[in-house]
């Protein structure tokens, strides 16, 4: 669909300070928004260069105009394509609201935001509360100045408006780590944690990944990666026949107790504390040397260094596809920080139904009281929002297909084949792998579907064979949990996963998508 030409209009001028005009004039602004499409009918992108956005939703036009000044229209596409990755449209009807919120906004820093935020809580007012939130927190990823990382663990304390409307209680659905990102994430750590992986990280990559390593599993805030010793991950169980090994860390408290109290202890999976013994060898960290040292003679704060290291890292677990769209300005690098993942944590504990102690015992905190606040907003009913409207199925089925590969006949695959063994059955050349190691040590076709280097083959026959005998070790494993009181067993979500994604795989065969 062809876009309207410009129309001269009146511009309104934003209320932005000399550093942050400098740091928008160094963003750089995709040259299209891919839109995820509902329909054939709808429009699948938009030029951003245009100052008037039309595009057209199940049957419904919409026209987005930027008439601000030149800077606060080009944040006002950074935001619009910021949304537009994570959700199935544009920003719609909230556009017009957070347009509105810039042009009369005194200052664009998060003392202000945060102030808004507050007394439309106090006031009761929904409209705005929810769009203000969710700009804040992107400006807070991206390092907008006046926005500081830190602000974030504040921003998510602020209270939410109490309101009549069921809907709108349901637009601040915490889904911090999209479900194919945290996927991805696991998968790459693995892949790394082994003899031939680290032989590929240079020593950057190492210490980036360990630092996303850490945050993935225990979720520690800045500071306490910067009050982490050499001494603080231990090795403390190995099985030399099955080489299968046992780390601890021991976490930080988040805040330090008015009674000395010993650090909790916290079991870390094998993957991570390998990736971290390497980069203890690699950087000459001794027990009693500060695990990651911030960079003192640039004056570079541990947060921010932090935050750095943990979106570089991001970056390179991507797939090369997903590489060479950020390379070439058509999608954002992913963007999050150390309290996305911190909160992740606390919601997904929460959600598995873990208790206040639990939670607080992972995240390193002296109360339970932010474990609480955890517990407290994730009950039955914002479970079933996450599964219904947090995580949106279509596009997170949508976001799931870049991990399966693409599809090929067997007669075109040259490489190596997969095939592997289920509930004492063989399955004999489903796909291709394109993995670049020799050996994977994930689970043979169980875990394949969910990897980015699978290619299946165009057999629908061998797919459904291997949805059905997954599909029965799924229901046994919910009978067999129930049975024994483990409702909220954790295998169970990760076997539900496992079913979806060879429907996603199977769905593309069946509807003639390659």
């Amino acid at each position: 669909m062809k876009l309207s030409a410009n129309k001269k209009i009146k511009t309104e001028v934003v209320n932005f300070t000399p550093e942050q005009v400098e740091f928008i004039n160094n963003m750089r602004l995709p040259s299209v928004m891919e839109i995820t499409q509902a329909s054939e009918f709808d429009t699948p992108f938009i030029q951003t260069k245009s100052d008037r956005w039309e595009y057209v939703r199940l049957g419904r036009l919409y026209t987005n105009i930027f008439d601000l000044d030149v800077h606060g229209n080009k944040l006002l596409k950074i935001l619009s394509v910021m949304y537009s990755e994570s959700h199935m449209a544009p920003l719609l009807d909230s556009f017009f609201v957070i347009k509105k919120f810039l042009k009369e906004a005194k200052q664009l820093s998060f003392e202000y935001f945060l102030n808004y935020l507050e007394v439309r809580a106090k006031t009761g007012k929904a409209k705005g509360y929810f769009e203000v939130k969710a700009i804040t927190k992107y400006l807070i990823r991206i390092g907008f100045p006046n926005f500081n990382i830190d602000d974030e663990e504040v921003l998510v304390r602020v209270a939410a408006p109490i309101v009549n409307d069921p809907f709108l209680r349901y637009q601040e659905v915490e889904n911090t780590i999209p479900t194919h990102l945290k996927s991805l994430i696991a998968n790459r750590l693995v892949e790394f944690s082994t003899e031939e992986g680290l032989l590929l990280l240079s020593d950057q990559e190492l210490k980036n990944l360990s630092i996303l390593g850490l945050a993935f599993s225990i979720g520690p805030r800045p500071q306490q990666f910067a009050m982490m010793k050499g001494s603080s991950i231990k090795l403390v169980a190995a099985n030399h026949k099955t080489s299968l090994k046992l780390y601890e860390v021991a976490v930080p408290l988040a805040k330090q107790p008015e009674v000395p109290v010993d650090e909790p202890k916290v079991s870390l999976s094998q993957e991570i504390g390998v990736l971290i013994d390497e980069y203890k060898k690699r950087f000459n960290i001794t027990d009693n040397d500060a695990l990651y040292p911030y960079d003192s003679e640039n004056s570079i704060p541990s947060s921010r260094e932090v935050h750095w290291a943990l979106n570089d890292a991001l970056l390179f677990v991507q797939t090369d596809e997903t590489k060479e769209k950020i390379r070439l300005n058509k999608v954002y690098r992913p963007t999050y920080t150390a309290y996305d993942f911190r909160h992740n944590i606390g919601h997904s504990m929460a959600m598995a139904g873990a208790s206040a102690e639990e939670i607080s015992m992972v995240l390193g905190q002296t109360t339970t009281v932010a474990a609480q606040y955890y517990i407290t907003s994730t009950p039955e009913l914002a479970l079933l929002k996450h599964k219904s409207l947090g995580q949106n199925p279509v596009w997170k089925d949508m976001m799931g297909l870049l991990l399966t590969g693409y599809l090929i006949d067997e007669s075109e695959w040259s490489g190596n084949t997969v095939s592997g063994m289920l509930k004492g059955k063989l399955l004999l050349r489903i796909g291709g792998c394109s993995r670049k190691q020799e050996k994977c040590h994930l689970a043979k076709v169980r875990s394949c579907y969910g990897c980015f280097y699978f290619r299946p083959f165009r057999n629908l026959s061998k797919h459904s064979a291997v949805l059905e005998l997954v599909t029965h070790e799924l229901l046994e494993l919910i009978k067999t949990s129930h049975d024994t009181g483990n409702r909220d067993n954790p295998l169970i979500d990760s076997a539900t996963q496992t079913k979806n994604e060879i429907e996603m795989v199977i769905n593309r065969l069946k509807g003639g998508i390659r």
